[in-house]
C-alpha cells in the first residue's frame, strides 16, 4: 500500500494537465441521444479534500463513477531522455504499476513537440525533426518505453498514443518545418504500430485554432493523412485568453467536421474557465458543458472522444510554474485561465459544471 501511495505522488506530477452528419436518434425527439460508442474522457486532478497520499487515486474513482472511461498521461521526451541514451524510467514505472488494473483506458501523449516548442535529449537540442539522428532516437526511446510497461501492454488499456502536442503552436504555417515534422511523425508512427500493434490509434494533437488560420489549416490537412486519428485540444478563447461565449461552440463543432471530413475526431483536451478575469463565470462554465453536449449529439458520428480538462482546479504555486514555463509571467488573463480550468474548486467544492455534467450524462443514459 505504502509502494502504491508514493506512486499516486508521482502520478500529481504527471497527468497534464491545454459539416455536420446525424448523429444518432432517440424515439423522443425532445430527448438527447443517448451515449452510443461515445467515450468521456477526464484530466483527473488529485482530489484536495483527502491525504494527498491518496488524492489521485480517489478522484479517479470519481470520474469513473461518473462515467469516465479515458484519462491522459503525458511525458516530455528530453524529461524521460536527458541525454540520448540515458532513460528516467520513474514515470513509465509510475505508470505500470497503476494503470493496468483501473477501469478506464490510457492515452500517452508523447511529446517530442509540445507547446512551447522541442522538446529533445539535450545532445539532440537544435536539431531538425527530420534529422536521422532524431529519428533514430526517438525509435530507441520508443523501444526503452514499451519495453516498461509489460502490465499495460498487456492489458489492453493503451488505446491511444499522440506524438506531438498542440505541434501548430511551434510548426505555424512553415511548410519546411510540417515536412520535417511528417517525416519524424511517420517514422514513429511505424514504430509504434511494430511494438503496440496496429490497433493503437496514433495522432499529433493541434488546436482547435489551426483550424482557423488559413495557413494552418493548409499544412494540417496535408499532414493529416498520415494520421489515425484527428486530436485537438479546445478552449473557445480569445487571443486575450479571455473566453467566447458557449454559445459559440456549435459553430465551432461544425467547422471540426466540415473541415476534417476523412478522419474520427478526438477532443484531447476540452474546457472552458470559470473566472471573471476571464469574462467568464460558473455559470457560464456549466453552460459551456450544455453546448459542448449539444453539438457532440449532433456529431457524435464523427466525434469519438472528449476528454474534459481538469477534474479540480490546481494550486497557485503548480498554476504559477506553468505560467513561467510558458514565459507569460505576469499575464493575468492567463494565469486565471489555467487556475480556473477545475469542474471542481481548489478546496474540494463542487462548482455548478460538475452538476451540470452529471445531468447531461443522465439524459443520455451515459454508462457509469
Amino acid at each position: 500500500m505504502i509502494v502504491k501511495n508514493l506512486i499516486v505522488i508521482f502520478l500529481l506530477l504527471l497527468i497534464t494537465g491545454c459539416g455536420s452528419s446525424g448523429g444518432g436518434g432517440s424515439s423522443n425527439p425532445n430527448l438527447p441521444p443517448a451515449q452510443g460508442t461515445r467515450v468521456l474522457g477526464m484530466d483527473v486532478k488529485p482530489d484536495p479534500r483527502v491525504d494527498p497520499m491518496i488524492g489521485y487515486s480517489t478522484a479517479y474513482d470519481q470520474a469513473v463513477a461518473m462515467g469516465v472511461r479515458e484519462v491522459s498521461v503525458s511525458l516530455d521526451w528530453a524529461l524521460l531522455e536527458p541525454t540520448e541514451g540515458n532513460y528516467d524510467n520513474t514515470w513509465p514505472a509510475t505508470i505500470e504499476s497503476y494503470y493496468p488494473s483501473q477501469t478506464g483506458d490510457l492515452t500517452l501523449v508523447l511529446r517530442p513537440l509540445d507547446t512551447i516548442g522541442p522538446s529533445l535529449p539535450g545532445d539532440l537540442a537544435g536539431r531538425a525533426f527530420d534529422d536521422s539522428l532524431v529519428i533514430a532516437a526517438f525509435d530507441n526511446f520508443l523501444t526503452n518505453l514499451h519495453g516498461q510497461l509489460t502490465a499495460l501492454n498487456l492489458s489492453g488499456k493503451l488505446k491511444w498514443i499522440h506524438v506531438g502536442n498542440e505541434i501548430d503552436a511551434s510548426l505555424g504555417s512553415d511548410a519546411t518545418k510540417w515536412a520535417q515534422w511528417q517525416t519524424f511523425f511517420v517514422a514513429a508512427k511505424s514504430r509504434i504500430k511494430i511494438l503496440w500493434g496496429a490497433n493503437v490509434v496514433v495522432s499529433s494533437i493541434i488546436q482547435f485554432s489551426a483550424l482557423e488560420d488559413a495557413g494552418k489549416r493548409t499544412q494540417y490537412l496535408n499532414f493529416l493523412p498520415q494520421l489515425d486519428s484527428a486530436a485537438l485540444t479546445y478552449y473557445p478563447l480569445k487571443a486575450d485568453f479571455t473566453m467566447r461565449p458557449p454559445s459559440t461552440v456549435a459553430a465551432d463543432f461544425d467547422l471540426m467536421t466540415s473541415t476534417i471530413t476523412t478522419k474520427p475526431i478526438l477532443l484531447q483536451e476540452n474546457g472552458y474557465p470559470s473566472s471573471v478575469v476571464n469574462n467568464s463565470s460558473e455559470a457560464l462554465q456549466a453552460d459551456f458543458i450544455s453546448a459542448v453536449f449539444k453539438a457532440w449529439d449532433k456529431h457524435m458520428d464523427r466525434i469519438n472522444l472528449i476528454d474534459f480538462t481538469w477534474q479540480y482546479d490546481v494550486d497557485e504555486a503548480t498554476v504559477d510554474q506553468w505560467v513561467m514555463d510558458f514565459g507569460l509571467s505576469g499575464n493575468a488573463e492567463f494565469k486565471y485561465y489555467l487556475w480556473t480550468l477545475g469542474l471542481n474548486n481548489e478546496d474540494g467544492s463542487e462548482k455548478l459544471a460538475v452538476q451540470r455534467l452529471r445531468d447531461e450524462l443522465l439524459a443520455r443514459a451515459w454508462v457509469n
